[in-house]
């Protein structure tokens, strides 16, 4: 028997976890530290690379005392690392920061984006890379630097990924996960290379890009000082960094195109597997790797969770019992309201990132519960138009699992997502499904499994939703006229 690390880089903690050769959670085996980004009030979100290593070698530290403390735990045969997407960070020819790590959330690229997208034809960005022209990728970024930044940007040796200074801090190597680098708008998609039309558009070289690992390569230690802190890691080799949303669809059991992973977090997501090489793709989905064999195709949105996190906030709702009860006795669009639920600017399906939410059809019969309804309602239906051309993606009667904090807090949503789609929702129960995922993926290679289906067969599940026939068509007229209200207000 031999257990699986995984670092879990986290856009509010990193954990270190431990996995048994069947993608269990080892009991007690997980290591965790909080922590914040840094924002500001111009659309700053950054992340301090230092502190970043420093949590990390934290955590193995805690991890190699309970080693030193219990010696029933299993030997570590591998590891493996998720981390959260779309980060860049700037190197000198040392390997020292020049920048912090701009995260995914950082809105200061937004006007680069446009400008960018004056230039080039996005929709042949998108057939190639997969990813949009906006603020949350790095050709956007690299602009902005190029532009404010001048001296840093002469300056900068490699642009890399927070897991690439990771990994080069406690391995002394840097190899690029394809994953990860799958989410920058940088990586095409056909020869799974860097852009040769981004690198000259940009005036960048791949010299200043990370190398990718190899299909089966793996990332092996060579830090004078790695074995010798972490004896438990000693000869342990690292799978290349995968991208949060890939790992946690693999640990939710959606390991191809026969499921479809519904995830309502703080944002929202719908995502499927695809094996094989590039598929051609509608404009409202993208499309990132889970590995060189799989492609992640899929649609997210900005809203989710934060927008019921306002909702509750803003409107003093009842306490949340209270409130689940009075949510899940309300008839499917009774309230005579229309919302755009685009807070912060729109992603999937129409990449309006310079919009705002809409709450249309107020009256002084409209209570807060009410328009809560009406909000998780607009959610489900924006998720409706992505799941409506994932349908063209994944197989036929592909089942829909359910994920995500904000989703599997309340049962009425969950119908309410059921409804909206017309099909099963069937919840996933595991807890830690972004850090199995990559536990599933190493020991889909150090095992040499064909494929990942006998650990995907071991997923929890719970409950399904079935939906209503008659609600859903009451839903779709009502899906009809939220994008006639989009139309009419962002054509």
């Amino acid at each position: 028997m031999a257990n699986v690390l995984v670092l879990d880089i986290g856009s509010s903690s990193t954990r270190a976890i431990l996995y048994d050769e069947h993608a269990s959670l080892v009991s007690g085996a997980i290591a965790e530290r909080s922590f914040s980004f840094n924002v500001g009030t111009d659309g700053r979100s950054e992340d301090d690379p230092e502190q970043a290593v420093e949590r990390v070698m934290a955590l193995l530290d805690e991890l190699q005392s309970r080693y030193q403390a219990d010696r029933r735990l299993a030997p570590i045969a591998a590891m493996g690392i998720s981390a959260y997407a779309c980060s860049l960070l700037c190197l000198d020819a040392q390997g020292k920061p020049l920048t912090p790590v701009y995260t995914y959330g950082d809105t200061r690229f937004a006007s680069d984006a446009r400008a960018l997208r004056d230039e080039v034809d996005e929709m042949a960005a998108l057939q190639r890379t997969g990813c949009r022209i906006r603020a949350n990728y790095l050709p956007s970024r690299i602009m902005w630097l190029k532009r404010n930044l001048p001296d840093v940007f002469q300056k900068t040796r490699w642009f890399v990924s927070l897991s690439d200074y990771i990994c080069l801090r406690l391995f002394g190597a840097m190899r690029a996960g394809l994953s990860v680098w799958s989410w920058s708008g940088l990586l095409n998609r056909r020869t799974l290379n860097w852009d040769e039309d981004w690198l000259k558009q940009l005036g960048i070289s791949a010299e200043q890009l990370p190398v990718i690992a190899g299909q089966s390569e793996w990332v092996e230690p060579t830090h004078p000082d790695f074995a010798d802190r972490w004896p438990m890691l000693r000869g342990v080799r690292c799978l290349p960094a995968c991208g949060d949303g890939a790992a946690a669809n693999i640990g939710s059991g959606c390991v191809d195109d026969r499921q479809i992973a519904v995830t309502i977090g703080t944002t929202a997501a719908l995502r499927v597997v695809k094996a094989g090489l590039a598929i051609a793709l509608p404009s409202a989905l993208w499309g990132y790797r889970v590995d060189h064999q799989r492609e992640l195709v899929g649609g997210a949105t900005t809203e989710g969770g934060s927008v019921f996190a306002w909702l509750r906030r803003t409107l003093k709702l009842p306490e949340p019992q209270a409130l689940e009860d009075a949510l899940g006795g309300m008839a499917p669009d009774s309230h005579n309201l229309t919302v755009l639920p685009l807070f912060s600017g729109e992603r999937s399906p129409g990449y309006s990132e310079d919009s705002r939410a809409t709450l249309y059809g107020l009256s002084l019969d409209s209570d807060p519960v009410a328009i809560a309804r009406a909000c998780l309602e607009s959610i489900a239906y924006r998720l409706g138009m992505i799941y409506n051309d994932l349908q063209s993606v994944a197989q036929p009667g592909a089942r829909l699992i359910a994920s995500g904090g904000a989703l599997l807090a309340s049962a009425a949503w969950r119908q309410i997502v059921a409804d909206v789609a017309g099909a099963p929702l069937t919840i996933c129960e595991e807890l830690e499904a972004t850090s199995r995922g990559i536990a599933m993926l190493v020991l889909e290679r150090t095992q040499g499994m064909p494929d990942l289906s006998g650990l995907a067969q071991l997923t929890r599940l719970g409950r399904t939703y079935e939906p209503d026939a008659g609600r859903h068509a009451i839903y779709q007229t009502a899906m009809t006229r939220q994008q006639e209200l989009y139309r009419r207000l962002l054509s």
